[in-house]
């Protein structure tokens, strides 16, 4: 399985865990999904930053700042 795949489903874990024990207004690490096999990145979002992120047509990747110009 790709790293970005892999870290999606991870974030996507994440995102379900912080709605059954969190608030949605704090933040919360993500791992950067880009392609990169030695990133280890965190991304800090809300859940609504999250949620935007994968509803936007077509979904965009959780990406570190130093990687979005990249994508």
């Amino acid at each position: 399985m790709k790293q970005a795949v892999l870290f999606a489903h991870v974030n996507d874990s994440i995102r379900t865990l912080v709605t059954t024990n969190g608030q949605a207004t704090e933040t919360w690490d993500f791992y950067c999904e880009c392609a990169d096999v030695t990133c280890r990145a965190m991304v800090r979002l809300t859940v609504d930053e999250f949620d935007q992120r994968r509803e936007a047509l077509p979904p965009l990747p959780v990406l570190a700042i130093e990687h979005r110009a990249t994508a």
